[in-house]
């Protein structure tokens, strides 16, 4: 068996976004694999595209 180097096992999942919560101001963590935003003020989760939709029309 071939032995491979997984870069993804010791990665971080999570990446700082640049958005702010829309429920109360704080930033914003994306969860990419599910396409989800957590806050990490108030823990409310939201769909990425939700976010980048409110951003783009704003």
């Amino acid at each position: 068996m071939a032995d491979f180097e997984n870069i993804y096992a010791e990665a971080n999942p999570f990446v700082r976004a640049h958005f702010d919560c829309p429920s109360c101001g704080g930033k914003l963590w994306e969860y990419a694999i599910q396409g989800q935003m957590v806050c990490e003020d108030c823990r409310s989760v939201y769909p990425s595209d939700e976010i980048f939709s409110a951003q783009a029309e704003a």
